[in-house]
């Protein structure tokens, strides 16, 4: 699936969860899910450091997955296209390093 279609259905299945749960969806929810979302990857990723145990690949997609929800959602909330602004910084970046 392209990046852009990933992003459209976020956007759709976002719009019908808060639609079912009676959700009014604004920057501040998202913003304050996305900390949340962040939160809980850095406790996964620091599981072991943390003496929780190993890493569970599992969770950590699930972790991941949440994160990039959440970064979609704030970005379509603002009409930005995820896919041209990554490829924007991407080259950016690259002219910044000379690579």
């Amino acid at each position: 699936m392209e990046f852009g279609r990933v992003q459209k259905t976020i956007a759709g299945t976002v719009e019908k969860i808060d639609e079912k749960l009676g959700v009014r969806r604004d920057e501040l929810l998202t913003i304050s899910q996305l900390i949340e979302e962040l939160g809980e990857l850095a406790r996964a990723v620091n599981s072991e450091k943390l003496g929780r145990g190993k890493i569970e690949l599992e969770k950590l997609e699930d972790e991941f997955a949440d994160v990039f929800i959440q970064l979609a959602t704030l970005a379509n909330l603002h009409q930005i296209d995820l896919e041209g602004a990554v490829f924007k910084k991407i080259e950016i970046l690259r002219k910044r390093h000379c690579i």
